[in-house]
């Protein structure tokens, strides 16, 4: 509407451009109509010198004409006083001339005069003679009676109002982007200027326009065009003072908007998708976090009511292996003795029967030995051990034992592993403790595998087996005191060696599958602070 306004303020300035130069044309016109009104009146007609006068001021043609509009030639007549032309009895001009040229005077291809002009007189209006010509002025004579019509060049006039008229600001405003077509219609509708100059002269019957032109307000409507689509069409009046001169339509490419509102809408709802992509990924964050902080808390619980539960077995433990271990030292002293100083002459068991019991005793007392671990600090002597040879000297250890059960030992230890610092002797009989529980798991043969590295938390020792693995449902409890899968056993062995890992600052893990083994990780910190000495306790 803006650029509507805009255009129609810029057409009425040309317009009012072009009626003061059509007035000046006219004036001009009208002099030479007059000058060769006053020709004829002081000399004789000569249609030489009236063709001179037509040339001299760039006239297209000039026509003497009778009352009716038919073509006039003066006749020769003798000449008066002064050279002037016969007059009444007082010196006047007749009368029939003085009324033709009272009632004449008229201009015609003023295509921006005020409305409410000057209409052909209806001897004029009958004659048509002015029909065909671009613009022109007739008066009526006094120097004969008729009438004198004078045609202006018709180049000069296009020329000129193509210069300083609305058609050029038309031609290049529709050039621009966004613009279908700008039309200026005069105040019967009819195209006067066009971005499609094979429109001008065509008549639109548009009551939207007409409208538009009998309220004097500009309005805006959306129009669908064959072949171009969509535009919308701004139409405002035109006006000159407070007289109508026509409307001034433009008509601007929708594409752009509807592009840019399409592109808008991408634009949104991919804001709308990344706002509830970020909804829902903070929302995921969250239930991460506090899931992740639930499992914490979950097993901090579940660790202090293991330790909770080891301190309780401990206590008990030590209460029970001190009342154990004094009748054990007795009942083993006792049996020294009779092995010594009592024993029969001729008593061939008697010495097999006293292994036994010697043996029983030293069984009771490692196990006695295994509960007071539970209950006691451990006694570290943390030193730097090269975890390489401690390996090789396990896998020698066991080689016979491997050997007689079918297994196959694999010592996987890089030679460039950083020293640890650890306990040897408890570091020490943890890997033999998973080293012989990885033998008791393959009675039928199979691979043992001792491997090391260093990763990220410190460095990694692993004992693999390839025997029938831990039962899914046993797999979280094999390191709680008491809880074993062997018939035998008595489930403190990895629950001692977790013990003595977490007092050196690592951790002890376990991977196991059905039918494929299962693989136990100890990691140790390779930093010596995090290994806590500790004063041996002699207490019994």
């Amino acid at each position: 509407m803006a650029l509507a306004e805009v255009l129609a303020v810029s057409s009425r300035n040309a317009i009012q451009g072009n009626a003061l130069v059509e007035e000046m044309i006219g004036q001009r016109l009208l002099d030479n109509a007059r000058l060769i009104d006053q020709l004829l009146l002081s000399r004789p007609f000569d249609p030489a010198w009236l063709k001179q006068v037509g040339a001299v001021n760039r006239l297209r043609r000039v026509e003497l004409l009778d009352a009716e509009g038919r073509p006039y030639t003066p006749p020769a007549r003798p000449r008066g006083m002064m050279g002037m032309m016969p007059r009444g009895p007082a010196g006047e001009i007749p009368e029939a001339q003085r009324e033709m040229h009272q009632m004449m005077l008229y201009m015609w291809g003023r295509r921006w005069a005020p409305p409410g002009g000057d209409a052909a007189p209806p001897a004029v209006k009958e004659g048509k003679f002015w029909e065909g010509s671009l613009f022109g002025v007739a008066i009526g004579a006094r120097s004969f009676p008729g009438i004198i019509a004078v045609h202006a060049d018709a180049d000069y006039v296009l020329n000129f109002r193509k210069e300083i008229g609305v058609e050029r600001q038309i031609e290049e405003l529709g050039r621009r982007p966004g613009i279908v077509s700008v039309a200026l219609l005069d105040r019967e509708l009819t195209i006067t200027a066009h971005t499609d100059r094979e429109r001008v002269g065509q008549r639109e019957a548009d009551d939207f326009a007409t409208h538009v032109k009998a309220s004097r307000d500009p309005l805006g409507r959306i129009v669908e065009l064959p072949g171009v689509g969509r535009v919308y069409e701004v139409v405002t009046p035109v006006l000159l003072g407070d007289s109508p001169l026509g409307v001034l339509k433009i008509d601007l490419s929708l594409a752009p908007s509807e592009e840019i509102w399409r592109r808008d809408l991408r634009s949104i709802v991919i804001l709308a998708l990344a706002v509830v992509a970020i909804g829902v990924l903070g929302m995921a964050v969250i239930f991460y976090t506090q899931h992740s902080h639930l499992l914490e808390r979950r097993a901090l619980e579940a660790e202090m009511s293991r330790r909770e539960r080891l301190a309780g077995l401990g206590d008990m433990a030590a209460a029970l292996a001190h009342e154990i271990k004094n009748p054990l030292n007795a009942v083993s002293m006792g049996l020294q003795r009779l092995r010594v100083e009592f024993r029969p002459a001729e008593a061939p068991e008697y010495g097999r029967f006293i292994d036994l019991m010697q043996g029983e005793v030293r069984r009771l007392n490692t196990i006695v030995e295994q509960f007071l671990s539970l209950a006691r600090p451990l006694p570290l002597k943390p030193e730097r051990l090269r975890v390489d040879e401690l390996l090789g000297e396990l896998a020698a250890l066991v080689e016979a034992d491997a050997r007689s059960a079918g297994v196959h030992v694999i010592l996987s230890v890089p030679t460039d592993l950083p020293p640890v610092v650890a306990d040897r002797d408890h570091l020490k009989q943890v890997m033999l403790n998973l080293i012989l529980n990885g033998l008791q798991a393959m009675p039928g043969g199979g691979t043992l595998t001792l491997e090391a590295a260093r990763g990220r938390d410190g460095l990694m020792l692993a004992v693999a087996d390839t025997g029938d693995g831990i039962p899914p449902e046993a797999l979280p409890r094999v390191f709680d005191p008491y809880f074993t899968t062997k018939a035998k056993g008595l489930g403190l062995g990895l629950a001692i060696a977790r013990r003595i890992i977490e007092e050196h600052g690592g951790k002890i893990e376990v991977e196991s599958q059905p039918a494929r083994g299962s693989r136990f990780s100890v990691i140790l910190p390779l930093e010596a602070s995090r290994v806590r000495p500790r004063v041996s306790d002699t207490r019994v």
